[in-house]
């Protein structure tokens, strides 16, 4: 045991000084392996392999190029303006755009960071012309890549439902109300707050060709979650097949729609897809030789006695695995905490009587408000750096959509079917 505490140290020491998290897990277990027993080295290439052996983790890297290809096409800029000619009109109307088109966007791209990385600078630069505050207009759009996780098809949940065995289809969903319910807070609080705030109203006029070319550029972006989701819930793909049906989709639109991808630019998005999924899968494969070691030295069952020790309240119990996450998120990238904390945290939730699904959604949510939450919130920092704004005006202004984000994370905890309703309604889950 004193071993494994050592080997924890060590990690957490690691990540602190910003050693990449791959290399800090690797490392930690191969020192835990020396320390121990050296002859158990064989484990790590088995271990590692075995950790992305699964055919529904085939569906994170179509995925990725999926979204890269969307992004080619300039789609975030279309979806912008889709947006705007509906929402636009209204005293901080561009704060609501900002809100819906990443709601919007998180279908296609299925990560916070991919939000910030395709539609940020486009809706902080909007805003900035149209005289926001260039912190709020940051903050705003670090708050509003919260939902993309949770907007199906999301990649953290293809991943969880990987590698703790749950159906895709039924997590996917399971997150549809979750997102919705923050964006639609968002833009109460936007509501509540425009004069307060003094938001400007948009006053940018459209003509009726350009409204119908937005609109048509809208279309075809939806069409791609809606073909994915259609195929999983009726059956006919599964979600892997459903990720290839959305590359082979980005493309025609792409090619035969927007006319705007060649060889060159798909030859970018394969090589970004890549890099992007060989670091995770280098990371579930490192994780998946920890998980080996934290059961070698049965800490989940010794971390379940103990908190089951503290309270038998199912209640009480989600309140201390929530700021656990929450915590872990902020210094953690999510796939990562995904990884080492699902296989210790779910059995306990799962012997208080909270539902798997449940159970994931709660978790992929605190660990994405730990990424816009300081001091290590990767969000922050990546929209200070698009938006060109300090990082502390960036945290000020984020704050009330992160407290939205716990009020979201209470009503979850409380009302799971919130959560069940819709896998349920769809004959996922009974």
């Amino acid at each position: 045991m004193l071993e494994f505490v050592i080997a924890t140290a060590i990690l957490i020491f690691t990540i602190m000084i910003g050693v990449p998290i791959a290399f800090s897990i690797g490392g930690t277990t191969l020192i835990y392996i020396l320390m121990t027993n050296p002859q158990n080295i064989t484990v790590m290439p088995i271990r590692m392999f075995s950790g992305i052996n699964s055919f529904t983790l085939m569906a994170l890297p179509l995925f990725v190029l999926a979204a890269e290809i969307m992004i080619k096409t300039g789609i975030s800029s279309r979806l912008f303006d889709f947006v705007r000619i509906r929402f636009g009109k209204y005293r901080g109307g561009l704060a609501y755009v900002n809100v819906v088109g990443s709601t919007i966007f998180g279908s296609i791209a299925g990560a916070a960071l991919s939000d910030v990385a395709g539609l940020g600078n486009i809706e902080i630069e909007a805003m900035r012309e149209d005289g926001y505050d260039p912190a709020f207009a940051c903050g705003l759009t670090a708050g509003s890549s919260m939902q993309s996780p949770l907007i199906p098809p999301s990649n953290i949940a293809i991943l969880y439902a990987g590698i703790m065995s749950l159906s895709v289809g039924a997590l996917l969903y399971a997150g549809l109300i979750p997102g919705l319910l923050i964006g639609l807070g968002q833009m109460v609080y936007i509501k509540v707050n425009a004069k307060r705030l003094n938001l400007p109203i948009d006053e940018k006029v459209y003509t009726k060709e350009e409204k119908r070319f937005f609109r048509k550029n809208g279309y075809i972006a939806l069409v791609m979650p809606i073909i994915i989701l259609v195929g999983i819930t009726g059956g006919f793909v599964t979600p892997t097949e459903a990720a290839a049906v959305a590359v082979f989709y980005s493309l025609i639109i792409g090619v035969l729609v927007f006319k705007n991808i060649t060889f060159k630019k798909f030859a970018e998005c394969l090589w970004t897809a890549a890099q992007n999924t060989a670091n995770l899968f280098l990371i579930t494969s490192l994780s998946a030789v920890f998980a080996w070691a934290i059961s070698n030295e049965k800490i989940p069952n010794q971390l379940a006695s103990f908190l089951l020790s503290l309270t038998d309240n199912k209640y009480v119990m989600l309140l201390i695995i929530n700021i656990i996450l929450i915590i872990v998120g902020m210094w953690m990238e999510t796939a990562a905490a995904v990884l080492l904390f699902a296989p210790i945290l779910a059995p306990i939730a799962y012997a208080m009587g909270v539902h798997p699904i449940h159970f994931a959604v709660l978790m992929i949510l605190n660990l994405t408000i730990g990424l816009v939450t300081p001091p290590v919130g990767v969000v922050l920092y990546a929209v200070a750096a698009v938006g060109r704004e300090k990082f502390e005006n960036v945290v000020k202004h984020t704050m009330p959509y992160v407290i939205l984000g716990f009020v979201t994370i209470a009503i979850l905890s409380v009302v799971p079917d919130v959560v069940l309703f819709v896998p349920r309604l769809l004959g996922f889950i009974e």
